[in-house]
């Protein structure tokens, strides 16, 4: 890797470019993401899927940033507040167009969001991976039945 970066800290900065471009690429598309609750299910597996490499990679980074001296600190802070956000104004706009419970708060549904996104990437690589057998505890499973669980009743399906 150090052949085609001068150091390990322009790897890091490359790989945080990476992630970053993807967060751009969600938030541009953030007023589509979340029109009904099928929209925001798509929006979950294809942006946020848990086994995906690029939320494996954010899981992991922003697990090392939370050391002060971390070189990507403050970018990977800003990138996972980013993804906070883009969740965040899915779930306003489900709550506008009244599909959601009431009470559920919009800024607290991004955040358990993202908290189950990457503490299920990081579960595919450790816990999966130690798994002999078939499991029926899919993480896109359960981000569904969170996602069903801020929904109103009528439109859990």
């Amino acid at each position: 890797m150090l052949h085609h970066f001068a150091s390990k800290e322009a790897l890091l900065d490359a790989v945080i470019d990476r992630l970053e471009t993807h967060a751009q690429e969600a938030l541009d598309r953030a007023d589509g993401l979340a029109v009904d609750s099928t929209a925001m299910l798509n929006s979950l597996m294809e942006i946020w899927h848990p086994a995906s490499h690029t939320m494996q990679l954010l899981a992991m980074l922003t697990t090392d940033a939370v050391s002060e001296d971390h070189p990507g600190r403050y970018r990977m802070s800003r990138l996972r507040r980013v993804h906070e956000h883009i969740l965040e104004k899915c779930f306003a706009q489900l709550a506008e167009n009244g599909q959601m419970r009431a009470g559920i708060d919009p800024p607290f549904a991004g955040r358990a969001f993202m908290d189950l996104v990457l503490g299920h990437a990081v579960r595919e690589k450790t816990v999966r991976a130690m798994q002999k057998e078939l499991h029926h505890d899919s993480p896109l499973e359960d981000l569904a039945k969170l996602l069903r669980a801020f929904l109103q009743p009528a439109l859990e399906n």
